[in-house]
């Protein structure tokens, strides 16, 4: 994507200097909170108070706004993530890091553009793309634990099935909920792949000063010890599947 900049002047003669990034963040947050329908060049340009023939200047209108959009959409929320994801070495590690990822990701503004897609085809070939590309990674994720690609497909396609339930029913999202659904997916996945890995992942879940502000923290995870009553968890989960 091309970058530019474009200088907005503010109340005293200071300027401010915009760039896509900042429309593509406003647009966002015009999605979350009233969908398609709302996501209008009056109301970006209200919003970020500049001309209308600015818009035009960078984007040519709509269109191509809606072009760059979502191409900012599937950089930054998804091929960054994954590849952040791909630079843990650990695989136990990596599924929790895909944890923090998709509770963090802008379920307001996701769950509006997967409406939009209902009536947009350009819309859906993109979030088909970016759902493809996101399970096609999980799937990968899950099968480095050693689990069989067809069982990792299936938890894989369970994954992505919660997240776009979760973008198209849950809003406002409710972050802990969120986290909790997904750490209850995670069972499933280390239940498949090793037994007294889940003893260490309960124990870890179990312990709130190992969670950092901002979430589920990985760092030192690996190296805590079994407790009986982790151990005594995983049974549980086993005799209730």
């Amino acid at each position: 994507m091309r970058r530019w900049e474009h200088h907005r002047r503010e109340p005293g003669g200071d300027v401010e200097r915009l760039t896509a990034e900042d429309y593509f963040r406003e647009a966002f947050d015009v999605l979350a909170k009233g969908g398609s329908e709302a996501l209008t060049i009056a109301a970006l340009c209200d919003r970020l108070e500049i001309t209308k023939g600015s818009f035009y200047h960078h984007f040519g209108g709509m269109p191509g706004f809606t072009t760059q959009l979502l191409e900012f959409w599937e950089r930054e929320h998804s091929e960054r993530l994954i590849a952040l994801s791909k630079a843990q070495p650990d695989p136990a590690l990596r599924i929790t890091m895909l944890t923090d990822i998709a509770v963090g990701l802008p379920h307001g503004p996701e769950g509006a553009i997967r409406a939009w897609g209902q009536s947009n085809p350009d819309v859906a070939a993109v979030t088909a793309r970016v759902d493809k590309r996101r399970e096609r990674h999980v799937v990968d994720a899950i099968a480095a634990l050693g689990i069989d690609r067809t069982r990792a497909r299936l938890l894989a396609r369970l994954a992505l099935d919660l997240l776009v339930g979760i973008q198209q029913r849950e809003q406002p999202g409710d972050l802990k909920r969120i986290r909790q659904m997904f750490e209850e997916l995670n069972k499933l996945v280390f239940l498949e792949a090793d037994p007294e890995l889940v003893a260490r992942l309960v124990d870890h879940m179990a312990a709130p000063a190992a969670r950092s502000k901002k979430g589920l923290s990985a760092r030192g995870w690996g190296n805590r010890r079994t407790t009986p009553e982790a151990t005594a968890r995983v049974g549980e989960w086993r005799g209730n599947l």
